[in-house]
């Protein structure tokens, strides 16, 4: 690794060490981190390369810079793994503010960029992407039923997939019908948002914010996945956290009528149980399918608790002493 950083960046690598997710090194008082970037194209990571610019020229000092090769390219080959190398001081990236707070700094500098986002762009495409996701997952039920169960986990999957079968399609009508009866405003806007926010170490304190984290997006995507982060940890005892979570961020940017429906209809999409199912049926180590086996037990096991908690979800998140208007899933009242 320090032969293949010293012939492409011409960086003598001075320590290796892990810190946060990826492995980094010294040089001149700044931290260099070694990102791979598998799944992303190369027109990506040059919309990243800019929207990281964009965030350091605004003064948001908790970002990581690009490191250009020395060929001046943003991706360089580790044999057959492309990488790319981003830097920051080494003091390290210590959050002093809430994550609400800054959350919402983020996506408002996000809002104001006047980069055109063309391959990064996620906005207005949940619909499509969940029901290609769905598509796929019914297909492989059907075949799992042909075949048969050959380990415990196939029987929690086929008896439990048509309950998040139906679970998924009524996210997809939810943000159908946002789409029809709301109107976006400016907290609407597409703005930087992360793939996954809690994958994100910079919520730690244990890294700066790195772009090949990002897309660009409505921040509900965000709001959603740090609520759903947040209550598959702590369940019924997140609530308390939840609502403080969106006090903080409404102080900075309060949300529209058409961001609160599209943050719940993130949450009645159940990404947990598709990203577990296909974890498992990817993943060769037995330690961890009897890893993901645990996991869909426990999903399966708390359906009703998280029906109870999106059922409720209006009165956890919306401001003290206010209605906020959430169409109901009748459903979940029976």
């Amino acid at each position: 690794m320090k032969e293949f950083i010293n012939n492409e960046y011409e960086i003598p690598a001075e320590r290796f060490e892990k810190t946060g997710r990826y492995d980094t090194f010294l040089h001149k008082n700044q931290r260099y981190t070694v990102i791979p970037v598998y799944g992303r194209t190369e027109a990506e990571i040059e919309e990243l390369q800019k929207m990281s610019d964009y965030l350091l020229l605004t003064g948001d000092d908790t970002v990581a810079a690009f490191v250009p090769t020395k060929s001046g390219k943003w991706v360089a080959y580790y044999g057959d793994q492309p990488v790319v190398i981003v830097r920051s001081p080494v003091s390290p990236y210590a959050r002093n503010i809430s994550i609400g707070r800054e959350l919402a700094k983020f996506h408002q500098r996000g809002r104001t960029c006047p980069i055109p986002v063309v391959h990064c762009r996620r906005i207005g495409q949940w619909k499509e992407f969940w029901g290609t996701r769905l598509d796929q997952m019914e297909q492989f039920w059907r075949s799992k039923m042909e075949t048969g169960i050959k380990a415990m986990f196939d029987r929690l999957f086929l008896e439990s997939f048509p309950y998040y079968l139906g679970l998924a399609e009524n996210a997809i009508q939810y943000v159908a019908d946002a789409e029809l009866d709301e109107e976006p405003v400016g907290v609407d806007y597409a703005t930087f948002c992360h793939e996954r926010l809690p994958n994100a170490k910079w919520v730690e304190g244990k890294e700066q914010k790195l772009a090949t984290d990002w897309v660009y997006d409505h921040c509900a995507r965000d709001l959603a996945e740090w609520v759903r982060h947040i209550y598959m940890k702590k369940g019924n005892v997140s609530v308390e956290s939840i609502r403080r979570f969106f006090r903080e961020y409404q102080r900075i940017a309060p949300l529209s009528p058409f961001a609160w429906r599209l943050i719940y209809a993130r949450l009645l999409f159940p990404l947990h149980y598709f990203e577990c199912v296909e974890g498992y049926y990817m993943t060769d180590g037995e330690r961890r399918k009897q890893a993901y086996e645990q996991m869909l037990r426990g999903i399966v096991g708390r359906s009703r608790e998280n029906e109870q908690f999106l059922a409720s979800f209006a009165e956890i998140a919306g401001p003290a002493g206010q209605r906020l208007y959430i169409p109901k899933i009748y459903w979940f009242f029976y």
